[in-house]
Protein backbone atom coordinates (compact mmCIF):
# COMPACT_ATOMS: atom_id res chain seq x y z
CA UNK A 1 0.00 0.00 0.00
CA UNK A 2 1.00 3.37 -1.26
CA UNK A 3 1.81 6.11 1.75
CA UNK A 4 1.27 9.72 1.09
CA UNK A 5 4.74 12.06 0.67
CA UNK A 6 5.69 14.04 3.50
CA UNK A 7 4.89 16.87 2.43
CA UNK A 8 1.52 15.96 1.22
CA UNK A 9 0.87 14.40 4.52
CA UNK A 10 1.72 17.45 6.45
CA UNK A 11 -0.65 19.72 3.74
CA UNK A 12 -3.74 17.23 4.99
CA UNK A 13 -3.17 17.67 8.48
CA UNK A 14 -2.47 21.38 8.67
CA UNK A 15 -5.76 21.07 6.01
CA UNK A 16 -7.85 18.94 9.20
CA UNK A 17 -6.69 21.92 11.64
CA UNK A 18 -7.43 24.42 10.01
CA UNK A 19 -10.97 23.46 9.01
CA UNK A 20 -11.72 22.70 12.86
CA UNK A 21 -10.39 26.63 13.48
CA UNK A 22 -12.42 27.73 10.50
CA UNK A 23 -15.91 26.54 11.46
CA UNK A 24 -15.21 27.41 15.11
CA UNK A 25 -13.97 31.01 14.39
CA UNK A 26 -17.40 31.29 12.08
CA UNK A 27 -19.41 30.11 14.28
CA UNK A 28 -18.24 31.77 17.19
CA UNK A 29 -18.02 34.89 15.49
CA UNK A 30 -22.27 34.79 14.18
CA UNK A 31 -22.68 33.66 17.74
CA UNK A 32 -21.26 35.86 19.26
CA UNK A 33 -21.44 38.92 17.08
CA UNK A 34 -17.83 39.20 16.02
CA UNK A 35 -16.85 40.87 12.63
CA UNK A 36 -12.87 40.44 13.76
CA UNK A 37 -13.50 36.59 14.77
CA UNK A 38 -15.33 36.30 11.14
CA UNK A 39 -12.91 37.71 8.81
CA UNK A 40 -10.13 35.42 11.13
CA UNK A 41 -12.15 32.89 10.10
CA UNK A 42 -12.21 34.14 6.23
CA UNK A 43 -8.30 34.14 6.66
CA UNK A 44 -7.91 30.50 7.57
CA UNK A 45 -10.71 29.32 4.76
CA UNK A 46 -8.41 31.07 2.80
CA UNK A 47 -5.18 29.61 4.76
CA UNK A 48 -7.16 26.25 4.09
CA UNK A 49 -7.26 26.59 0.04
CA UNK A 50 -4.31 27.20 -0.40
CA UNK A 51 -2.96 23.81 1.28
CA UNK A 52 -6.01 21.98 -0.44
CA UNK A 53 -4.66 23.72 -3.45
CA UNK A 54 -1.07 22.85 -3.25
CA UNK A 55 -1.56 19.29 -2.28
CA UNK A 56 -4.23 18.56 -5.12
CA UNK A 57 -1.46 20.33 -7.58
CA UNK A 58 1.41 18.04 -6.47
CA UNK A 59 -0.84 15.13 -6.27
CA UNK A 60 -1.42 15.73 -9.91
CA UNK A 61 1.97 16.65 -10.94
CA UNK A 62 3.41 13.82 -9.44
CA UNK A 63 0.98 11.19 -11.10
CA UNK A 64 0.20 12.17 -14.24
CA UNK A 65 3.50 11.62 -16.36
CA UNK A 66 4.35 13.89 -19.62
CA UNK A 67 2.77 12.58 -23.21
CA UNK A 68 3.75 13.54 -26.26
CA UNK A 69 0.76 15.96 -26.31
CA UNK A 70 1.82 17.37 -22.85
CA UNK A 71 5.32 17.53 -22.71
CA UNK A 72 5.78 19.07 -19.59
CA UNK A 73 2.87 17.44 -17.49
CA UNK A 74 0.58 18.88 -15.34
CA UNK A 75 3.15 21.02 -13.58
CA UNK A 76 1.51 24.17 -14.72
CA UNK A 77 -1.49 23.11 -12.30
CA UNK A 78 0.23 24.78 -9.63
CA UNK A 79 0.66 28.04 -11.13
CA UNK A 80 -3.08 28.11 -12.08
CA UNK A 81 -4.18 26.93 -9.00
CA UNK A 82 -1.98 29.88 -7.26
CA UNK A 83 -3.73 32.36 -9.53
CA UNK A 84 -7.26 31.38 -8.57
CA UNK A 85 -6.23 30.85 -5.10
CA UNK A 86 -5.21 35.33 -5.07
CA UNK A 87 -7.83 35.99 -6.76
CA UNK A 88 -10.15 34.28 -4.45
CA UNK A 89 -7.91 35.75 -1.32
CA UNK A 90 -9.12 39.48 -2.81
CA UNK A 91 -12.58 39.28 -3.46
CA UNK A 92 -13.05 37.58 0.24
CA UNK A 93 -10.60 40.48 1.32
CA UNK A 94 -12.93 43.34 -0.66
CA UNK A 95 -16.24 41.49 1.22
CA UNK A 96 -14.79 41.80 5.06
CA UNK A 97 -13.64 45.65 4.03
CA UNK A 98 -17.38 46.36 3.00
CA UNK A 99 -18.85 44.60 5.71
CA UNK A 100 -16.03 46.20 8.80
CA UNK A 101 -16.88 50.04 7.09
CA UNK A 102 -20.61 49.60 8.10
CA UNK A 103 -19.92 48.24 11.28
CA UNK A 104 -17.83 51.29 11.73
CA UNK A 105 -20.04 53.46 10.87
CA UNK A 106 -22.80 51.59 13.12
CA UNK A 107 -20.91 49.19 15.90
CA UNK A 108 -22.18 46.88 17.68
CA UNK A 109 -21.84 45.20 20.93
CA UNK A 110 -20.06 41.58 20.98
CA UNK A 111 -19.87 38.96 23.70
CA UNK A 112 -15.86 39.19 24.17
CA UNK A 113 -15.92 36.15 27.00
CA UNK A 114 -16.91 33.61 24.16
CA UNK A 115 -15.08 35.68 21.21
CA UNK A 116 -12.17 35.07 23.27
CA UNK A 117 -11.57 31.55 24.01
CA UNK A 118 -12.40 30.74 20.48
CA UNK A 119 -9.83 33.16 19.25
CA UNK A 120 -7.48 31.60 22.03
CA UNK A 121 -8.20 28.65 19.95
CA UNK A 122 -7.50 29.70 16.30
CA UNK A 123 -4.27 31.40 17.26
CA UNK A 124 -3.16 28.27 19.05
CA UNK A 125 -3.90 26.29 16.06
CA UNK A 126 -2.17 28.09 13.82
CA UNK A 127 1.17 28.24 15.37
CA UNK A 128 0.50 24.26 15.66
CA UNK A 129 0.30 24.37 11.94
CA UNK A 130 3.46 26.67 11.15
CA UNK A 131 5.09 24.39 13.57
CA UNK A 132 4.01 21.59 10.80
CA UNK A 133 5.15 23.72 7.62
CA UNK A 134 8.61 23.39 9.12
CA UNK A 135 8.95 19.70 8.42
CA UNK A 136 8.28 20.32 4.43
CA UNK A 137 10.03 23.54 4.20
CA UNK A 138 13.36 22.11 3.23
CA UNK A 139 11.75 19.84 0.24
CA UNK A 140 8.89 22.40 -0.92
CA UNK A 141 11.03 26.02 -0.75
CA UNK A 142 10.15 26.62 -4.61
CA UNK A 143 6.99 25.60 -4.82
CA UNK A 144 4.85 28.57 -4.73
CA UNK A 145 1.85 26.75 -3.76
CA UNK A 146 3.77 25.40 -0.66
CA UNK A 147 5.23 28.98 0.19
CA UNK A 148 2.07 31.03 -0.19
CA UNK A 149 0.56 28.39 2.35
CA UNK A 150 3.12 29.02 4.58
CA UNK A 151 2.56 32.52 4.36
CA UNK A 152 -1.10 32.81 4.49
CA UNK A 153 -0.40 30.63 7.86
CA UNK A 154 2.26 33.06 9.14
CA UNK A 155 -0.01 36.26 8.43
CA UNK A 156 -2.88 34.66 9.82
CA UNK A 157 -0.46 34.25 13.48
CA UNK A 158 -0.74 38.12 12.93
CA UNK A 159 -3.89 38.36 12.69
CA UNK A 160 -4.94 35.90 15.14
CA UNK A 161 -3.24 37.67 17.58
CA UNK A 162 -4.65 41.35 16.17
CA UNK A 163 -8.13 39.84 17.12
CA UNK A 164 -7.33 38.17 20.86
CA UNK A 165 -5.91 41.97 21.17
CA UNK A 166 -8.18 43.77 20.14
CA UNK A 167 -11.37 42.02 21.90
CA UNK A 168 -9.23 42.15 25.37
CA UNK A 169 -9.79 45.69 24.56
CA UNK A 170 -13.14 45.57 23.92
CA UNK A 171 -13.43 43.82 26.75
CA UNK A 172 -11.56 46.27 29.21
CA UNK A 173 -12.38 49.67 27.87
CA UNK A 174 -16.06 49.13 26.03
CA UNK A 175 -15.22 50.06 22.72
CA UNK A 176 -16.63 47.80 20.16
CA UNK A 177 -15.90 49.83 17.18
CA UNK A 178 -12.28 48.36 17.63
CA UNK A 179 -13.71 44.56 16.50
CA UNK A 180 -14.44 46.30 12.85
CA UNK A 181 -11.22 48.36 12.88
CA UNK A 182 -9.22 44.77 13.69
CA UNK A 183 -11.25 42.85 11.00
CA UNK A 184 -10.28 45.56 7.99
CA UNK A 185 -6.59 44.85 9.19
CA UNK A 186 -7.37 41.71 8.85
CA UNK A 187 -8.33 41.83 5.53
CA UNK A 188 -5.65 44.20 4.81
CA UNK A 189 -3.25 41.23 5.64
CA UNK A 190 -5.29 38.97 3.46
CA UNK A 191 -4.93 41.25 0.18
CA UNK A 192 -1.29 41.67 0.82
CA UNK A 193 -1.38 37.92 0.33
CA UNK A 194 -3.18 37.78 -2.33
CA UNK A 195 -1.46 40.46 -3.93
CA UNK A 196 1.82 38.14 -3.26
CA UNK A 197 0.63 35.02 -5.01
CA UNK A 198 -0.70 36.93 -8.27
CA UNK A 199 2.33 38.52 -8.78
CA UNK A 200 4.38 35.47 -8.58
CA UNK A 201 1.82 33.48 -10.40
CA UNK A 202 1.64 36.39 -13.27
CA UNK A 203 5.65 36.41 -13.66
CA UNK A 204 5.20 32.84 -14.07
CA UNK A 205 3.04 33.17 -16.76
CA UNK A 206 3.98 35.61 -18.49
CA UNK A 207 7.50 33.67 -19.05
CA UNK A 208 9.76 35.69 -17.35
CA UNK A 209 13.07 34.39 -16.99
CA UNK A 210 13.70 33.10 -13.34
CA UNK A 211 17.78 33.23 -13.86
CA UNK A 212 20.18 36.26 -14.50
CA UNK A 213 20.96 36.06 -18.34
CA UNK A 214 23.59 37.98 -18.40
CA UNK A 215 25.29 35.89 -15.47
CA UNK A 216 24.38 32.84 -17.17
CA UNK A 217 25.75 33.95 -20.64
CA UNK A 218 29.07 34.79 -19.04
CA UNK A 219 30.01 31.64 -17.47
CA UNK A 220 28.98 29.84 -20.56
CA UNK A 221 30.76 31.92 -22.63
CA UNK A 222 34.28 30.89 -20.66
CA UNK A 223 34.05 27.36 -21.71
CA UNK A 224 36.57 26.48 -24.17
CA UNK A 225 35.30 26.58 -27.72
CA UNK A 226 32.48 28.84 -27.28
CA UNK A 227 32.40 32.24 -29.07
CA UNK A 228 29.08 33.06 -28.13
CA UNK A 229 25.75 32.11 -26.37
CA UNK A 230 22.86 33.86 -27.89
CA UNK A 231 19.12 33.53 -28.14
CA UNK A 232 18.93 32.41 -24.56
CA UNK A 233 15.56 31.68 -23.34
CA UNK A 234 14.42 30.31 -20.44
CA UNK A 235 11.20 29.99 -18.58
CA UNK A 236 9.69 28.01 -15.93
CA UNK A 237 6.95 25.86 -16.26
CA UNK A 238 6.16 25.63 -12.67
CA UNK A 239 7.71 27.39 -9.06
CA UNK A 240 10.48 24.52 -9.37
CA UNK A 241 10.81 23.04 -13.06
CA UNK A 242 12.81 25.74 -15.27
CA UNK A 243 13.50 24.75 -19.14
CA UNK A 244 15.07 26.86 -21.73
CA UNK A 245 16.62 26.78 -25.25
CA UNK A 246 19.25 28.60 -27.06
CA UNK A 247 21.76 28.71 -29.69
CA UNK A 248 25.94 28.49 -28.84
CA UNK A 249 28.31 29.91 -31.76
CA UNK A 250 31.39 27.45 -31.85
CA UNK A 251 34.44 27.80 -32.79
CA UNK A 252 35.10 23.86 -33.12
CA UNK A 253 34.74 22.41 -36.40
CA UNK A 254 32.94 18.86 -35.77
CA UNK A 255 30.25 17.54 -34.58
CA UNK A 256 32.11 15.67 -31.95
CA UNK A 257 33.75 18.64 -30.51
CA UNK A 258 30.34 20.47 -29.86
CA UNK A 259 28.51 17.22 -28.07
CA UNK A 260 31.40 17.44 -25.84
CA UNK A 261 30.80 21.75 -25.33
CA UNK A 262 27.19 21.08 -25.08
CA UNK A 263 27.51 18.53 -22.25
CA UNK A 264 29.83 21.36 -20.49
CA UNK A 265 27.02 24.25 -20.86
CA UNK A 266 24.04 21.92 -19.23
CA UNK A 267 26.29 20.88 -16.10
CA UNK A 268 26.79 24.80 -15.85
CA UNK A 269 23.06 25.56 -16.35
CA UNK A 270 21.93 22.39 -14.37
CA UNK A 271 24.15 22.64 -11.27
CA UNK A 272 24.78 26.46 -11.12
CA UNK A 273 21.51 28.37 -12.47
CA UNK A 274 19.02 25.00 -11.02
CA UNK A 275 17.67 24.78 -15.12
CA UNK A 276 16.31 21.27 -15.24
CA UNK A 277 16.63 20.94 -19.01
CA UNK A 278 17.65 23.11 -21.79
CA UNK A 279 17.71 22.66 -25.46
CA UNK A 280 20.58 23.71 -27.60
CA UNK A 281 21.68 24.34 -31.12
CA UNK A 282 25.24 25.02 -32.55
CA UNK A 283 26.34 26.60 -35.70
CA UNK A 284 29.32 28.71 -36.48
CA UNK A 285 30.22 32.37 -36.93
CA UNK A 286 28.95 32.28 -40.31
CA UNK A 287 26.04 30.41 -39.92
CA UNK A 288 24.99 32.71 -37.11
CA UNK A 289 25.08 35.73 -39.38
CA UNK A 290 22.36 34.23 -41.66
CA UNK A 291 19.50 34.67 -39.39
CA UNK A 292 18.27 37.04 -36.63
CA UNK A 293 17.76 35.31 -33.60
CA UNK A 294 15.36 38.28 -32.12
CA UNK A 295 12.01 37.30 -31.63
CA UNK A 296 9.81 38.94 -33.37
CA UNK A 297 5.68 38.59 -33.62
CA UNK A 298 3.25 40.97 -34.31
CA UNK A 299 -0.81 40.85 -33.83
CA UNK A 300 -2.13 41.83 -36.72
Amino acid sequence: MKTVPAPRQTLLIAAALLMGTFLAELIGGIAFNSLSLISDSFHVISDLISILVAFLSLTIAHRKQPSRQMAFGYHRLEVMSALFNGLLLSVISALIFAEAWSRFRNPAPIDTTGALIVAGIGLAVNFTVAVLFQRISRHSKKDINIQAAYLHVLGDILASVSVVVGIVAIKLFDTPVVDPIVAGFVALLILIAAGRVLYRSAEILLHKSPQDVDRLRGRVLDVEGVKDFVDVRLWQVCSHLTVGTAHVVVSVGTVEETEGIKRQIRSIVQDEFDVRDITLECETSDMSTRHNHAFEHEHT
